[in-house]
């Protein structure tokens, strides 16, 4: 009775989200939502949409779940920092801070498809819970757009920063650029999770330069999952685009720069007092010239015997 229950149930969330979706044909729906407003008092308590933390109290929700640290609160407000603004889309994840675009964190079908897919293959569920997930809930997702707006108290003497407008340009993709740094970096892992480079063992490295890279090491059961998932190789390259990461063949998410984008998020994140001085001059001196670096990071790990999956070319 149960197992029939739950294929009626999700027979019929998966037809609401073919629905929702567009049916998989034409252009899908987009839902946008009205934004939510957070708005952070200088205790740390946030008030959502209008319910404070009293009204939390009241609903039997414990008002310190949602709190953040005063002393942080204090440092953003110190910084100057206004306001976050958070949008989910169906392409992307893009924030802005005080109105300043940030590297915004984008996707396609097939890059969105293979993160669920990789999700998937380290989180085991049930057969229900996983098609709930993949065929209602994720669908659902990438038909909503969402805007939040996280506000933080002003500073005294400081001028308010107006919000973006709600329907404004989203940042621009950056534009092609030679390099001016090209270099790249294998490590592969046997068994045991000893790291090796150009097929000389840390544990070698170590001897020779008496010091301690133990912490490269990779734990036996991580090892041993990346065998059982599949997963051969794992590829970061840094491009003019942004930083493109794959699981073997498969390309995830890219976090999407941009000239301006790579200036806005320097300079915010180099005013903030939470950085220490030393790296937030270290951040403002070299962010910016990311999108010039053309730099591999290839983790290889142990295949089991698997058939061995090409890297992605370069």
């Amino acid at each position: 009775m149960k197992t029939k229950l739950r294929v009626r149930t999700l027979s019929a969330l998966v037809l609401a989200a073919l629905i929702l979706t567009g049916c998989g044909g034409g252009v899908p729906l987009r839902w946008v939502f009205p934004r939510i407003f957070v708005e952070v008092d200088k205790d740390g308590f946030p008030t959502i949409a209008g319910i404070s933390p009293a009204m939390l109290s009241f609903f039997g929700l414990d008002p310190n779940q949602f709190k953040i640290d005063p002393a942080t609160v204090g440092k953003l407000t110190n910084s100057n920092l206004q306001h976050v603004e958070l949008l989910f889309r169906n392409d992307g994840l893009y924030w802005w801070v005080n109105g300043k675009a940030l590297v915004p964190l984008t996707w396609d079908d097939a890059s969105f498809d293979n993160t669920k897919d990789l999700i998937n293959r380290f989180v085991q569920l049930d057969e229900f819970t996983s098609g709930v997930l993949n065929n209602v809930l994720l669908p659902l997702a990438r038909s909503m757009e969402q805007n939040i707006i996280i506000r933080f108290p002003r500073k005294d003497g400081e001028a308010e920063i107006p919000l973006r407008d709600m329907g404004g340009p989203l940042p621009e993709p950056g534009t092609a650029v030679d390099p001016s740094l090209i270099g790249g970096l294998r490590l592969t892992f046997d068994d045991a999770g000893n790291p090796s480079v150009a097929g000389v063992s840390f544990s070698e490295i170590e001897k020779l330069a008496g010091a301690d890279l133990s912490a490269a090491k990779l734990p036996l059961d991580t090892v041993q999952q990346m065998k059982d998932v599949g997963i051969q190789h794992l590829t970061i390259r840094t491009t003019s685009a942004g930083i493109k990461i794959w699981t073997n063949d498969k390309l995830l998410p890219t976090l999407s720069w941009s000239e301006e984008t790579l200036a806005n998020t320097a300079d915010t994140l180099a005013s903030l007092e939470l950085i220490e001085p030393a790296l937030g001059a270290v951040i403002k001196q070299f962010l910016p010239y990311l999108n010039r670096a053309d730099i591999d990071l290839v983790l290889k790990f142990p295949t089991g015997g698997a058939a061995p999956i090409p890297e992605p070319a370069r």
